[in-house]
């Protein structure tokens, strides 16, 4: 099945906020608590992406399409970590619908979002994974992405203490 990237839009935040959660609820399953994850809403997240895809800002957002229905997004942006100039950019989120994994969506997204940081004129980019997230590192390892030995721990997610790895790639 052909896969479409193109910039996300008012009207898309319907599939948009189930696949976030379904996706969350899926791959964090072994990182974040049963109670965190099954509080997720997809009404609660519909307003938030209504409110993102209505108003220009910072983040830029891509969604998949492949026969009609929306299987993926990813979301870029200028870098957030201070330690990083205006030449870096970061991969915030990319999250397939479930049902649609290990097809293509996120190595069709992901390559669409290195192409547009690269003609945006980035000399990086960097994104936060959990730590021990397999398949999510295995995907960015295939891009070339690299542990930079960088790491943190957040809770703003969940609540609960989440380790986030950094990993980062070189644009030329």
């Amino acid at each position: 099945m052909d896969v479409t990237i193109r910039n996300a839009r008012v009207g898309d935040e319907d599939a948009i906020a189930n696949i976030h959660v379904l996706a969350w609820q899926a791959a964090y399953k072994d990182f974040m608590s049963e109670e965190y994850l099954t509080s997720l809403s997809v009404h609660d997240r519909k307003k938030g992406w209504k409110e993102a895809l209505s108003k220009p800002g910072k983040g830029k957002y891509l969604i998949a399409i492949a026969g009609g229905i929306i299987r993926g997004f990813a979301v870029y942006s200028p870098a957030r970590d201070e330690d990083l100039d205006g030449t870096a950019s970061e991969l915030v989120a990319l999250n397939i619908h479930p049902e649609s994994w290990r097809v293509k969506y996120g190595k069709s997204l992901l390559g669409a979002v290195i192409d547009n940081v690269s003609l945006e004129k980035y000399k990086s980019i960097h994104l936060w994974v959990i730590k021990g997230n397999t398949p999510a590192i295995k995907l960015y390892q295939s891009f070339g992405f690299e542990d930079t030995g960088l790491s943190k721990t957040d809770n703003s997610h969940s609540g609960h203490r989440i380790h986030e790895i950094r990993y980062s790639k070189t644009l030329g």
